[in-house]
């Protein structure tokens, strides 16, 4: 409206300079007019905008992660007994008498005898960790559109009017 008002009373400033009559006069007729314009516009568009609305909804998608126990791994030591053989060389004494000798003579003979001790050894070092790994995964879902579709039956002058437009 305002806008209108404001039309009006630089026309009217306009006419009051051409037909010479005092500015005040000028102003106020053309903001008269301009004020009487808007009031036949807005009851033009009252009567074209006789409209009703429908509203249109569409599906949208929350998509959420969560974390869940997927597995568990338990690590432990075994114990795996083998059969291994080794070959260990030892020595013994032996007695060698020659004959012609008339002496008793007593040699202590001696031999080595294997000993076996058993005792750990480290061997290995075994690392246990866990390492995050990211992948992508694409998610695919149908959703639902609500969408406007109107039939003309007769003579009806539909115009549509793009968000372009308004």
């Amino acid at each position: 409206m305002g806008k209108l008002l404001l039309i009006g009373a630089v026309i009217g400033v306009f006419l009051s300079w051409v037909f010479n009559f005092t500015i005040l006069l000028g102003l106020i007729l053309g903001a008269f007019v301009g004020g009487i314009i808007y009031s036949l516009n807005a009851k033009r568009m009252d009567h074209i905008t006789n409209k009703e609305t429908i509203q249109l909804r569409e599906e949208q998608l929350d998509i959420r992660k969560k974390r869940v126990q997927t597995g568990e791994v338990k690590i432990h030591k075994e114990v795996v007994e083998e059969q291994r053989t080794f070959t260990v060389p030892i020595r013994r004494e032996e007695m060698v008498i020659e004959a012609g000798m008339d002496e008793e003579i007593r040699i202590p003979l001696k031999e080595e005898e294997i000993e076996i001790n058993k005792h750990p050894v480290q061997v290995n070092d075994v690392s246990i960790t866990k390492r995050q790994i990211e992948e992508i995964e694409q998610v695919k879902a149908r959703l639902k559109k609500e969408t406007a579709h109107y039939e003309v039956e007769g003579n009806a002058d539909v115009q549509e009017i793009t968000e372009e437009e308004r």
